[in-house]
C-alpha cells in the first residue's frame, strides 16, 4: 500500500522528512502572509449597478424615461439572474445580479455595451456604479477645518482628499456626501428679460456658446510649426456679466442687464452632521472587489497621514469616524484567543491521557503544519480567510489521526517489548493507517453539503469548508510523515515493568470493561437508553427556534430614522441634530454621525425623509451603566420617541448593506407585492402590515421607501400651445430652466470645474401665482404667461417606484427581536393568508434573510442523503464488510442528543452555522466508530470470539476515543464559551460540536458494543472469525 510505504520511508529517513517539513513550513508561512483576512466574508451576489442622474425629474418621469428603457435593453443579458430597480426624484438606480459562476469583468463589460444602445433624454448619461460591493465601505471620514465654510471643506473633499485617496491601490471609489458644492448661479429677472424681448432659453443658449476652445490644427512658420488654439474659456465669474445675449440695433444686451450672477451651491439632496457640527462634509472609501482589506486600509491610513501632514491647508484635517480595521482586529483577536486556548487544551489533554510529554508534543506539531497547509490552499485559490472559516478549525479534530497513531505507538511499545522503536512505529502504522485515512476521508465527505450551498449561504460557508478541508488534508499528510518520523526520534517507549498508560486510565479501562459486560447482558436496557436519548433529542429539537445566522456584533449601531414621505430636506436638517444629541447623551456612545438623504453621485438612493445615524460605541468593558447591548437599544429607542412622528430601525452598517444587497430591502424579512396599480398595491401592503403587526417578535415593521409626496403639476394644454405655434418641448425648456435651473456652462478655476446654472430669481418662482406668470416666448416674438399654456395645480405622486424583473412592486420589511426567524415568519405567513386576499394579477413573495435560510435548508435536505450514502460506501471501503459499516452508521445518531440539548440550554437557535457544526460532529462520531470497529474486527480475525473481541477491542480503543472526543470538545470550548466581539457566528458551530461530543462519547461507548453484537451475530453463534459473509 502506498501510504504504508510513505510511513516506512518516514521511519527509515526521519531527518530527511523533518528537513522537507521545515521547508514546507517556511513556504506555507510565506503563503499565509499573502492571504487576505476579513472580519466577515463578502456574501453579496455578483452585482453591477447602473446609475443615471436625472436632475429635477419626478420618480414617475424617471421610471418612464430612464429606468424602463434601460431595463428593456438589459433584459436577456447572459448570466444575469435578477434585475431590480428603484426610481426616485432625480435618480434611477438599477441593480443587475449575475450567476455565481459569472466573471465580474465580463458582466460589467456586457452591461456597459448594452447601455450604449439605450436612448435616453438629452443630457442624461447612464454609467456603471463603482467596482465595489455593499460591504466595501471600509473607511469613513469628515473633512474638518476651524473657520472654513462647509462649501470650502466640500471643495477640499472633492478636489484634494477624494482624488488623493482614489490613487490608493485597492480603492474603487470615494463617495462625497454633505456640504455644499460650489456653483455660480445666473438669477434671471423675467421682467427685465421680457422688456428686452428675450426668454430664459435665450440666456441658456448664449451661455452655452460663451465658453470653450477650438483647435486650428497647425501653422508652419519658417522652420517651426505652431499649434493653433482658440481659447475662450470662462475663467472668472466677472466675465459672465459681459456675455452678450443679443444686439438689437447694434446695441448689445449683456447678461448683467437681465440677471444677477451670484455664488451659490448645487441643489443638494443630502446633509451630513457629526457630533455638535451640523455641516460635516464626508468621504466614504469603497474597497475594490477582491482586494486585500488589511493592506488597503493600511495604505489608506498612510495616505490620510500624508494628507494631514503635507497636502491639506494648515488647520484642515481628515478625521475618520469609521474604520473597518477596528472590527477586523477585534474579531480576529477573538479568533486568535480561542485558537490559542484550544491548542493549549489539546496539549494538556494529551499529556493527561498519555502520561508523557514527548508524545503530545509530536502530536502538537500537526496543528501549525495543518494551518499552514490550509492557508496555502486558500492562497492558491485566491480566496480570503475570515472569522467564520478560521473560527471553525477544531484543533482537536485535526490531530485525531496523529493522536490515534501516537496512542497506538505507545500501546504497541508496551505490548511488544521485543520490537525496537522503528519496528514499533511500523507496526503501529500497519494497524491504524487504513482506518485513519478513511476516517479523515469520511470527515471530509461530511463537508460536501457545504460545498453545494448557493448564493449568500454558499459564500459564507464555502471558505470555511475549504479551510477545514485543506487543514484536514494537511493533517493527514503530516500525520503519515512527520509524526512517524518524530515518533521514531523522540518518543520513549515504556521499558519492561513500566505501566503502558497512566494508572487512572487503567482504572477507567477496568471500569469500562465491567460496563461492556453489563451492556452485553442487558441489551434491552441499553436499547431503552439509546431510544430515550434519541427521543430527548427530538423533543429538544422541537423547542429550538431557527434562523439563518446569528448577527455579527460590529461594535456599533446604525440607527435609521424614517420621517413622513412628504418631509423636506430643510425640515430634516432641523430635526436630525436633536436625534444626534439624544444618542450622544448615552455614556456608552463615543460618537454619532448622521446622514440625511443621499450623496450627489447616486450610489445610495435614500430619500430626504430618511436619516441614517452611525453610532460608534465604547468597548463594552468600559460601560459603567450595567446595560447590555439589547438594553441599550431599548433605552435609546425609548429616548428617541420624544421626537414625534419618527420611526426608528436599529441595525449595523454591514448587516444593513448585506440585507439590502440580497433583496433590495433593508430588513431581515422582506415581503414584496407585485402588480400594476401602485395604489392597489399600497392598500394590499397596508393590509399585510396590519396582519403582521400583532406577531410577537416583529420589530421595525413598515412599508419600505413608499408613500406619496406633494407635487406641483403643470399639465400642458396642447390646444393652447398650438394656438401660439409652440411645442411641448418649448414649454418644458422653460419649466426646466426657469423653475428647476439649467446648467449652461462652466468656469475653470485652475483644475476645478465650477458649474454655471441659469434659474429665475427666487421671488419670481415661489408660489403658484408667480409660476403662472413666468413668460414663455412664442415664434412670433410675443410673451405668453405660463399659466395660459398649462394648468398649474397641486397633486401627489410617488416618493419611489421599485421594480423587479420588469414588474412594479411595493415592499414591506421587518426585523426580529426576542424570537427566532422561523417561527415568526411561519406565524406571520399564516396571518397574512387569512387576512389578505390578492386580486387576480397580483402576487406576493417573502424574501430577505428568510429566503436564504429556506434555500440553504432545501439544499441540505437534498444533499444529506447523498452524503450518507457516500459515507456508507467509504465505511465499506474501510472494513470490506457491509455489516461493520452498518454498525458505525447505526451508532452515529448518538451525536444528536448532546447537540440538541446544548443548543437548548444555551438558548441558541438552529442556524446554518449550527447545522454545519452538526455535519462536522457527524464526521467526528463516525471516526470514533471506525476506530473501535476496526479494533474489534482485527481481534476477531486473530481468532477471538465475538464477545471477547467486542470487550477487548472496545476497551483497547477507549483511550483513543476519549482522547479524540475530549480534544474535539476542548479545542472549540473557548469559542463555545466566548461572548466577545466576533464570536457570534462561531458559537453555534462550536456549541454543537462541544455538547454533541461530550454526550455522544459515553453513549457511543455504551451502545456500540451492543449494536455490533446485534448486527454481526448473523446466525446467533458466538464464534471466532468475522461471522458470516455480507
Amino acid at each position: 500500500m502506498l501510504l504504508q510505504r510513505l510511513v516506512a520511508f518516514a521511519v527509515q529517513r526521519p531527518w530527511a522528512v523533518i528537513v522537507v517539513t521545515m521547508v514546507a513550513a517556511l513556504i506555507g508561512y510565506g503563503q499565509m502572509l499573502g492571504v487576505p483576512i476579513e472580519a466577515f466574508p463578502d456574501v453579496t451576489n455578483l452585482q453591477v449597478q447602473v446609475i443615471t442622474l436625472s436632475p429635477g425629474r419626478a420618480a414617475e418621469e424617471v421610471e418612464r424615461q430612464v429606468t424602463i428603457p434601460i431595463e428593456r435593453e438589459l433584459a436577456g443579458t447572459p448570466d444575469m439572474v435578477d434585475l431590480r430597480s428603484i426610481s426616485v426624484f432625480g435618480l434611477s438606480q438599477i441593480t443587475c445580479t449575475f450567476d455565481d459562476g459569472a466573471d465580474d469583468f465580463v458582466a460589467r463589460t456586457r452591461v456597459g455595451e448594452r447601455l450604449r444602445e439605450v436612448d435616453l433624454p438629452q443630457g442624461l448619461i447612464a454609467h456603471l456604479g463603482p467596482e465595489s460591493t455593499p460591504v466595501g465601505e471600509v473607511y469613513r471620514y469628515t473633512v474638518e477645518a476651524p473657520g472654513m465654510t462647509a462649501m470650502d471643506r466640500r471643495g477640499l473633499q472633492d478636489w484634494v482628499v477624494s482624488r488623493y485617496l482614489r490613487r490608493v491601490p485597492g480603492v474603487a471609489d470615494v463617495v462625497s456626501f454633505g456640504g455644499f458644492q460650489r456653483q455660480y448661479q445666473v438669477r434671471v429677472d423675467p421682467n427685465r428679460l421680457s422688456a428686452r424681448g428675450l426668454s430664459v432659453p435665450d440666456v441658456v443658449s448664449a451661455l452655452q456658446r460663451s465658453s470653450g476652445a477650438a483647435g486650428g490644427n497647425y501653422l508652419r512658420h519658417g522652420a517651426e510649426e505652431y499649434v493653433v488654439r482658440g481659447l475662450g474659456y470662462l475663467q472668472d465669474p466677472r466675465d459672465l456679466a459681459h456675455i452678450a445675449l443679443s444686439a438689437p440695433h447694434g446695441v448689445p444686451v449683456h447678461l448683467d442687464d437681465v440677471a444677477q450672477v451670484v455664488l451659490g451651491h448645487v441643489p443638494r439632496r443630502g446633509v451630513v452632521g457629526r457630533g455638535a457640527e451640523n455641516e460635516s462634509p464626508e468621504g466614504i472609501v469603497l474597497l475594490r472587489k477582491r482586494s486585500h482589506p488589511a493592506i488597503v486600509l493600511d495604505e489608506i491610513h498612510q495616505a490620510v497621514e500624508r494628507l494631514n501632514r503635507e497636502v491639506l491647508p494648515r488647520g484642515a484635517r481628515v478625521v475618520p469616524y469609521y474604520d473597518r480595521t477596528n472590527l477586523m482586529e477585534r474579531s480576529l483577536r477573538t479568533v486568535r484567543h480561542n485558537l490559542v486556548e484550544g491548542a493549549g487544551f489539546v496539549i494538556l489533554v494529551l499529556m493527561l491521557f498519555l502520561g508523557a510529554w514527548r508524545g503530545p508534543l509530536v502530536v502538537a506539531t500537526v496543528i501549525p503544519l495543518a494551518l499552514l497547509t490550509a492557508f496555502t490552499g486558500l492562497r492558491l485559490l485566491k480566496m480570503p480567510a475570515n472569522l467564520i472559516s478560521l473560527g471553525a478549525v477544531d484543533f482537536g479534530i485535526l490531530v485525531d489521526g496523529a493522536v490515534i497513531f501516537v496512542e497506538t505507538v505507545y500501546h504497541v511499545g508496551a505490548t511488544r517489548p521485543d520490537l525496537n522503536r522503528a519496528d514499533v512505529v511500523r507496526e503501529a502504522a500497519a494497524q491504524v493507517v487504513r482506518p485513519v485515512v478513511f476516517s479523515l476521508a469520511i470527515i471530509t465527505a461530511a463537508l460536501l453539503p457545504i460545498f453545494t450551498m448557493e448564493r449568500v449561504e454558499g459564500r459564507i460557508f464555502a471558505p470555511m469548508a475549504l479551510t477545514y478541508g485543506f487543514a484536514l488534508l494537511g493533517a493527514l499528510v503530516w500525520s503519515l510523515t512527520v509524526v512517524p518520523a518524530l515518533s521514531r526520534l523522540a518518543i520513549r517507549l515504556p521499558g519492561p515493568g513500566h505501566h503502558p498508560e497512566p494508572r487512572w486510565v487503567s482504572a477507567l479501562r477496568r471500569g469500562y470493561e465491567r460496563v461492556i459486560a453489563w451492556a452485553l447482558s442487558h441489551r434491552a436496557a441499553v436499547g431503552a437508553v439509546a431510544l430515550a436519548a434519541l427521543v430527548t433529542a427530538g423533543l429538544a429539537g422541537r423547542t429550538l427556534g431557527s434562523e439563518f445566522l446569528p448577527e455579527l456584533n460590529e461594535g456599533g449601531m446604525f440607527v435609521s430614522a424614517l420621517f413622513p414621505s412628504s418631509q423636506s430636506l430643510e425640515e430634516g436638517e432641523r430635526i436630525v441634530p436633536q436625534l444626534r444629541a439624544i444618542i450622544r447623551s448615552f455614556p456608552e456612545v463615543r460618537e454619532a454621525v448622521s446622514q440625511l438623504g443621499r450623496p450627489e453621485d447616486g450610489t445610495d438612493p435614500a430619500p430626504v425623509n430618511i436619516a441614517q445615524i452611525m453610532v460608534s460605541l465604547r468597548p463594552e468593558g468600559e460601560w459603567t451603566t450595567g446595560r447590555s447591548r439589547a438594553q441599550l437599544v431599548e433605552a435609546m429607542r425609548a429616548a428617541l420617541t420624544r421626537v414625534p412622528g419618527v420611526q426608528y430601525i436599529f441595525s449595523q452598517p454591514i448587516v444593513d448593506n448585506v440585507l439590502e444587497s440580497i433583496s433590495g430591502i433593508k430588513g431581515k424579512v422582506a415581503i414584496k407585492i407585485y402588480g400594476d396599480d401602485l395604489d392597489a398595491m399600497q392598500r394590499l401592503a397596508e393590509q399585510t402590515r396590519d396582519a403582521i403587526a400583532p406577531v410577537r417578535g416583529v420589530r421595525d415593521l413598515g412599508l419600505y421607501q413608499t408613500g406619496v409626496v406633494p407635487q406641483l403639476r403643470l399639465d400642458i394644454d396642447r390646444e393652447a400651445i398650438a394656438r401660439y405655434g409652440l411645442r411641448v418641448a418649448d414649454v418644458d425648456d422653460v419649466i426646466e430652466a426657469a423653475i428647476g435651473g439649467d446648467v449652461a456652462t462652466e468656469i475653470w478655476e485652475g483644475e476645478r470645474r465650477v458649474e454655471v446654472a441659469v434659474r429665475l430669481a427666487e421671488p419670481f418662482r415661489v408660489g403658484i401665482d408667480r409660476i403662472r406668470e413666468i413668460p414663455v416666448s412664442t415664434p412670433s416674438g410675443a410673451r405668453v404667461p405660463l399659466g395660459a399654456l398649462a394648468t398649474v395645480h397641486v397633486g401627489t405622486g410617488r416618493a419611489a417606484i421599485q421594480r423587479n424583473q420588469g414588474s412594479r412592486f411595493i415592499a414591506l420589511k421587518f426585523n426580529i427581536e426576542g424570537r427566532d426567524l422561523g417561527s415568526v415568519v411561519t406565524e406571520a405567513r399564516s396571518r397574512v393568508r387569512s387576512a389578505v386576499h390578492l386580486p387576480s394579477g397580483y402576487t406576493m413573495t417573502w424574501g430577505g434573510e428568510f429566503e436564504s435560510q429556506q434555500r440553504a435548508m432545501r439544499r441540505l435536505a437534498f444533499i444529506l442523503p447523498v452524503v450518507l450514502l457516500l459515507i456508507c460506501l467509504l465505511l465499506y471501503g474501510v472494513f470490506q464488510r457491509m455489516r461493520s459499516a452498518l454498525v458505525v452508521l447505526a451508532a452515529a445518531p448518538m451525536c444528536l442528543p448532546g447537540a440538541a440539548l446544548t443548543l437548548m440550554a444555551a438558548g441558541v437557535n438552529v442556524s446554518v452555522s449550527a447545522i454545519v457544526g452538526a455535519i462536522a460532529l457527524l464526521g467526528q462520531t463516525v471516526l470514533a466508530g471506525v476506530v473501535v470497529v476496526s479494533s474489534i474486527n482485527e481481534l476477531r480475525d486473530q481468532g477471538m470470539t465475538l464477545t471477547e473481541a467486542v470487550t477487548e477491542g472496545t476497551a483497547r480503543r477507549m483511550r483513543a476515543v476519549l482522547i479524540t472526543a475530549t480534544l474535539a470538545a476542548l479545542g472549540l470550548l473557548p469559542a463555545a464559551m466566548s461572548h466577545a466581539m466576533g464570536s457570534e457566528t462561531q458559537r453555534p458551530f462550536a456549541l454543537v460540536i462541544v455538547g454533541g461530543v461530550l454526550v455522544a462519547t459515553p453513549l457511543l461507548l455504551l451502545t456500540l458494543p451492543v449494536i455490533y453484537t446485534l448486527i454481526e451475530r448473523g446466525d446467533g453463534v458466538d464464534a471466532p472469525g468475522a461471522g458470516g459473509t455480507d
